[in-house]
């Protein structure tokens, strides 16, 4: 079962363009494993009146990640876009 959230992250540290660490709601989290990852590319699309609207190259990653206690892990995923990471869900 998963929760969105889709909340903005308050820090994002990444090595190779990959998360490694994330804070959201005062907690750092670490991330343990990448699980996947996937690129939504940037596209044209249409509004209902016919008129194009341009969306933004948008990464999405599938984390496993940990803040402090085992029981805390978790998988998270993380959406980028634009330069602003946010959390889209959890896991339970």
């Amino acid at each position: 079962m998963t929760k969105r959230y889709r909340e903005t992250l308050e820090e994002v540290a990444e090595a190779e363009g990959a998360p490694t660490v994330f804070a959201w709601r005062g907690k750092r989290y670490r991330v343990l494993e990448v699980l996947g990852h996937w690129r939504e590319d940037p596209g044209w699309w249409r509004r209902p009146d016919g008129q194009p609207i341009r969306i933004e190259q948008t990464d999405m990653w599938r984390v496993t990640a940990v803040n402090g206690s085992a029981e805390s892990r978790g998988v998270y995923e993380l959406v980028q876009r634009g330069g602003e990471w946010r959390l889209d869900r959890i896991w339970d």
